[in-house]
């Protein structure tokens, strides 16, 4: 059996987080099939994080393991480099979880802000104008708007008056639709995590398209759900009305570069063998992570 050095495992570790964290993200973005399974594609980015997080707690791992073990031979400059990658690896989790603690407070307190808002202001429809949307609550404003305010049991729906006066009544059901899918699949608990792994690294040292193209897939999810539901032409007309509409701190929505690219998704034409592809997607995802976590493993036994 060949053995590995342990520096060796620990440098090809480093190099790896170094390329999910900052250059591996554009060359995934360019992978156009993505968008055909957003769920898989989700995962992948969100173990693209994770692996990234498990090879710098590696370095740090094998660095510290090998000094202690050869600490009467270790000489100063490896002793200053294993102190610097601990420092680093402790930084990320410092910011770790001081990112998980600051989404969870301050993104729950903005959002029961604007649930007391809209009841304030909106009038709540409830389901009594059968869309199937309990919480649905409806703003006296004649501009565009659609967004949902997520929540364990006091999730928001809200539309205002000229959504309800541009939309047909297929083209509405395919918006709540979608805004249910949202609440129903609890995307923001998805983006919430994310977000904070994502944030554990250092600002400099990252790149923001693994966020950006979180959001935008789970998007894609809840426009699936509608399609489902009320098919692509009544979706891609409501999302051409919608598309100069603002959404809140705190609510799920889309902006309009986000619209471009999911009616461009709409109006392509359906691939078959999506199981296959969702299948090898998740494949590389589990692979993300499982490679670096063995390393370590072998390499610290």
């Amino acid at each position: 059996m060949i053995e590995v050095p342990p520096l060796l495992v620990a440098g090809l570790l480093a190099v790896g987080a170094a390329v999910l964290v900052r250059s591996g993200p554009s060359w995934v973005v360019r992978w156009r099939f993505l968008p055909q399974v957003p769920r898989a594609a989700v995962v992948l980015w969100q173990a693209g994080a994770v692996a990234a997080l498990v090879c710098v707690f590696g370095v740090a791992w094998i660095l510290i393991l090998g000094a202690i073990t050869t600490r009467s031979t270790s000489t100063w400059g490896e002793w200053v480099v294993t102190g610097a990658v601990a420092v680093f690896a402790a930084v990320v989790v410092l910011r770790l979880v001081w990112a998980l603690g600051r989404v969870i407070a301050s993104t729950g307190s903005r959002r029961r802000r604007h649930r007391d808002l809209v009841d304030l202001l909106a009038t709540d429809l409830g389901d009594a104008a059968g869309l199937g949307t309990p919480g649905l609550r409806v703003l006296a404003e004649e501009r565009p708007l659609a967004y949902c305010v997520p929540g364990l049991r006091d999730a928001r729906v809200v539309v205002s008056a000229g959504t309800l006066a541009m939309l047909s009544a297929d083209e509405l059901a395919a918006v709540l639709a979608h805004e249910r899918a949202h609440l129903r699949a609890r995307h923001d608990l998805v983006l919430a995590t994310f977000d904070a792994v994502h944030q554990a690294f250092p600002h400099a040292i990252r790149s923001e398209l693994p966020a950006e193209q979180c959001r935008l897939l789970v998007e894609m999810l809840a426009d699936d759900a509608a399609v489902r539901a009320y098919g692509r032409a009544s979706l891609g007309r409501a999302l051409v009305a919608l598309s100069g509409s603002v959404v809140p701190a705190g609510g799920l929505g889309a902006g309009p570069v986000s619209t471009r690219v999911r009616l461009e998704r709409l109006a392509a034409p359906e691939h078959g063998r999506m199981g296959r592809l969702a299948a090898a997607v998740y494949l590389l995802a589990v692979s993300l992570v499982l490679a670096p976590v063995l390393a370590v493993i072998v390499t610290a036994s």
